[in-house]
C-alpha cells in the first residue's frame, strides 16, 4: 500500500455530524458536530471525563457512534479511513527487543509498501523527534520520554492524511513539545490534518489552528486560539495557594478595585483571579494572607487557553468532570 497524497483543497478530511457515544451513567461524548479540513490542527481541550478520548477513538474507527454519522475523506467506510490514518494513544504495544528504528519501520510498513522508502521516512522522522542517535538501541533502554517520542514517530512517519493523537505531550520535555508543534505545523503546510486531545495550554497555543472546548461530552466552542483568548481581554491572572480556602475572604477579594473575577477550588486551596490594575496586587496579597486564608504562594501569568476555558465554563480545565 502506498502513501496517500494530501486531500485536495476544500475536500473535508473528517466530518462528524451529531455523533454521540454515551456509557452507563451518562459519560461519553455527543452529540458533536466537527469539521476538519486539509491543514487543520484541532486541539480538543476539556476536563477529565469530558469525552476527549472517547471522541478521538470514534474518529479513529476504534468504536462506533450510537447516533450520528462520521465521514473520512468524503467516505463513510472505516476501511477508507484506516488507509490514511495515523494514531497515537496513551500507550503503544512495542516489542522492547526491537530497536527504535526497527519498531518504527515495522509500523510504517503497514502503510508504505516499498521497504526503502519506509526506512527513509522513519529515519527522517526519528531525526525530527530527536531520536536519531539512539535509533539502533533497544526500546527496553529508552526512558519514558523517549518512548513517547517513538510513539509519535510510529504514528506520523508514514505521513498520514489524518493523524489522531491522545495526550501527545505527556512525558515530553520542552524540546520534545516544540518538536511536536513543529511537526504538526509541517504537516499542516503539506495539507495533512491532525486532531489532538490535550489540556496542555501552551502546546495548544503553539500548534492549534482551532481549539475545541468539550464540556460533559458536548462541544462548546471550536475556534482559533486568539478568538478564545479575546474573551479574557487585557486582564492578567493571579493564581494563589492558601492554607484554607474555606476561610478565605472571597467577598473581600471580589470587592477589590481592579479585580474582575475570583474562582475558588476549596479542595486544592487554589484561588484564581483576574485583575487589570497591578496596583491591586498588595491588596490582593493582604486579603489572601489574612488568618482566615493564609497565603502560601502566588503565581502571576498572562492569560492562556486554560484561563479562557475557565472564563467560558466557570470551571477549571483540570477538574474531573465525571
Amino acid at each position: 500500500m502506498t502513501a496517500v497524497a494530501p486531500a485536495a483543497a476544500g475536500t473535508p478530511v473528517l466530518e462528524a455530524r451529531a455523533v454521540e457515544r454515551r456509557y452507563r451513567g451518562g459519560r461519553g461524548v455527543g452529540p458533536v458536530d466537527l469539521h476538519v479540513g486539509p491543514g487543520d490542527v484541532v486541539v480538543l481541550m476539556g476536563p477529565n471525563g469530558a469525552g476527549k478520548t472517547t471522541l478521538l477513538r470514534l474518529l479513529a474507527t476504534l468504536g462506533r457512534p450510537q447516533r450520528g454519522a462520521l465521514r473520512w475523506f468524503d467516505s463513510a467506510d472505516p476501511a477508507v479511513a484506516r488507509r490514511s490514518l495515523g494514531l497515537s494513544l496513551d500507550s503503544t504495544p512495542d516489542d522492547e527487543t526491537l530497536s527504535g528504528l526497527q519498531s518504527a519501520h515495522l509500523w510504517c510498513r503497514q502503510w508504505i509498501r516499498e521497504p526503502s522508502r519506509a526506512l527513509a521516512l522513519c529515519e527522517e522522522a526519528l531525526r525530527r523527534f530527536g531520536l536519531a542517535a539512539v535509533r539502533h538501541e533497544p526500546i527496553a533502554t529508552y526512558s519514558y520520554g523517549m518512548r513517547r517520542r517513538l510513539a509519535l514517530v510510529e504514528a506520523l512517519a508514514h505521513e498520514p492524511r489524518l493523524a489522531l493523537l491522545d495526550e501527545p505531550t505527556a512525558g515530553l520535555d520542552p524540546t520534545g513539545v516544540h518538536a511536536l508543534a513543529a511537526e504538526l505545523r509541517r504537516r499542516a503546510e503539506s495539507g495533512c490534518a491532525t486532531v489532538v486531545a490535550s489540556n496542555d495550554a501552551n502546546f495548544a497555543a503553539m500548534a492549534a489552528s482551532r481549539v475545541a472546548f468539550l464540556v460533559d461530552g458536548r462541544l462548546l466552542r471550536c475556534v482559533a486560539p486568539a478568538e478564545l483568548l479575546a474573551a479574557i481581554g487585557g486582564a492578567r491572572v493571579a493564581e494563589l495557594s492558601v492554607v484554607d480556602a474555606t476561610g478565605l475572604d472571597v467577598r473581600g477579594l471580589r470587592g477589590l478595585p481592579g479585580v474582575e473575577r475570583v474562582d475558588v477550588q476549596a479542595d486544592d486551596g487554589v484561588v484564581t483571579l483576574r485583575y487589570h490594575d497591578p496596583a491591586s496586587l498588595p491588596r490582593i496579597v493582604a486579603v489572601a494572607d489574612h488568618p482566615g486564608g493564609r497565603l502560601r504562594s502566588m503565581r502571576l501569568h498572562e492569560p492562556d487557553l486554560a484561563d479562557a476555558f475557565r472564563e467560558l465554563t466557570g470551571s477549571p480545565i483540570h477538574l474531573d468532570a465525571r
